[in-house]
């Protein structure tokens, strides 16, 4: 009977360790995770997009450009988004550093932002000055919770926050604290 008790212990070990080496283990699966690494640049570049007709709509220029894989998004420095408007006067903004998404809709600019538009024979021209502004491109709209100052001849609007539609009729809309001065011809 002694022995009986160290047998079966053991055959328990036996099985045990033969059980360990028929059973064959799934080796660890590791997702690998693209690092925020570039995985391409443009230095110097313009992209001018059009519309299905073929009309310049809108032209796109940076002093770089570079690529992450991971997310698919861009970022920029010195950007100038140009909008083109039949028988207007183009739209230009323009800052310091900016941000394209992944699907090209959103483009965020960053820093001093200035929005510029000529003269016609009805409005003077306007320039538009801001921090931080999100332009929709699809949407041709733009929007900041900043400061705005905007400036359109003698005429003079400021205040905080900016939604502009800048498709014909444009529409400007200061959201806050908003003071101006303006002088009538």
């Amino acid at each position: 009977m002694k022995y009986i008790g160290k047998i079966t212990l053991a055959i328990i070990a036996a099985g045990t360790w033969w059980l360990a080496f028929i059973e064959d283990p799934q080796p660890e699966i590791v997702e690998k995770s693209l690092s925020h690494k570039i995985d391409y640049y443009l230095q110097h570049f313009t992209v001018l997009s059009m519309t299905e007709s073929g009309i310049p709509k809108q032209k796109l220029r940076a002093d770089y450009l570079q690529h992450f894989a991971d997310d698919d998004s861009t970022e920029l420095t010195s950007p100038n988004i140009t909008m083109y408007s039949i028988d207007k006067p183009d739209l230009h903004i323009n800052s310091e550093t900016g941000y394209i998404s992944a699907d090209g809709e959103l483009v965020l600019l960053n820093g001093k932002v200035k929005i510029r538009r000529e003269s016609t024979k009805e409005n003077p021209a306007m320039v538009i000055d801001t921090h931080n502004l999100r332009v929709l491109l699809t949407d041709d709209f733009a929007e900041t919770d900043e400061f705005v100052k905007i400036v359109a001849g003698k005429s003079t609007i400021e205040g905080t926050g900016l939604r502009a539609h800048f498709r014909e009729p444009i529409n400007i809309k200061i959201l806050a604290d908003v003071r101006g001065h303006h002088e009538i011809k």
